[in-house]
């Protein structure tokens, strides 16, 4: 089973995963040619910087055109269908379920409002951030991943709406072994992202044998550590009563397979 585990040391964006990708190999002429193929601007910033301490990608969507002044869950479920029956109609149910743990965590974190009502904007959702899944999912489609893991990270507690709306999403991150990442760094959206596309928060182990490691950052000048994310791509080889049997889909994909 081809796999892909991500590990977040600080600072995290969905923007920063498919900087990562890119580093792994994704061309970005085909990221360009799926927003195409989707209806959506082709317009991204991708630059490599090889000389840095760490060898990573920087990935960016800009803000793109006037938008509405709220943008609630209808509107992002709305959004995506739109990209998927144009580009992956087979993806729109994998989007639910990120959509699903952000409007949840989002509407704990903006004073207890319901999730069809809250605005996302309020904790720094966008319209960009649905094409930046689609391309996130590119990236893995082309990349032939079949399954995702996220390696378990502690956090701290959320001070904005923002950063309570990523703890509130992040359920499954919790882990008692090294330092706490700081909530206010991770973006809601790729909170969800990582919730809502793993299949489990799970240590790389001996069932896991890496091929290609590669980083993604939120800097386009000193990619660092802690403003880095990693990827690392590979195959999990677990026989048994593997993690698999236990998630009916993995990117709109049957997993209850023989392994």
């Amino acid at each position: 089973m081809k796999a892909l585990f991500i590990r977040c040391y600080g600072k995290l964006t969905a923007d920063m995963m498919i900087g990562g990708l890119i580093d792994m190999g994704v061309p970005p002429v085909y990221l360009k040619a799926r927003l195409r193929d989707a209806g959506l601007s082709e317009e991204f910033i991708e630059k490599p910087n090889p000389k840095a301490r760490i060898s990573a990608h920087y990935f960016h969507i800009p803000p793109q055109g006037k938008k509405p002044l709220l943008l609630k869950q209808a509107d992002i479920f709305r959004l995506w269908k739109d990209i998927c029956s144009k580009g992956a109609p087979e993806w729109e149910e994998t989007g639910w379920k990120v959509f699903s743990v952000l409007t949840a965590g989002a509407s704990d974190a903006v004073d207890d409002i319901p999730a069809n009502i809250v605005d996302l904007r309020r904790v720094g959702v966008s319209e960009e951030n649905l094409a930046s899944l689609y391309l996130f999912l590119s990236a893995l489609d082309y990349l032939e991943v079949e399954t995702l893991f996220t390696c378990p990270f502690s956090i701290t507690e959320g001070r904005t709406e923002a950063g309570r709306a990523s703890a509130a999403i992040l359920t499954d991150a919790v882990s008692t072994v090294g330092n706490p990442v700081a909530v206010e760094d991770i973006h809601p959206f790729a909170a969800a992202m990582l919730e809502g596309l793993s299949a489990a928060f799970m240590p790389m182990d001996g069932r896991f044998l890496a091929d290609r490691t590669a980083y993604g950052s939120s800097s386009a000048e000193k990619p660092e550590g802690e403003n880095t994310v990693a990827e690392y791509l590979g195959y999990f080889t677990d026989r048994g009563d593997s993690i698999f049997s236990r998630h009916m889909k993995v990117f709109g994909m049957d997993s209850g397979l023989d392994l």
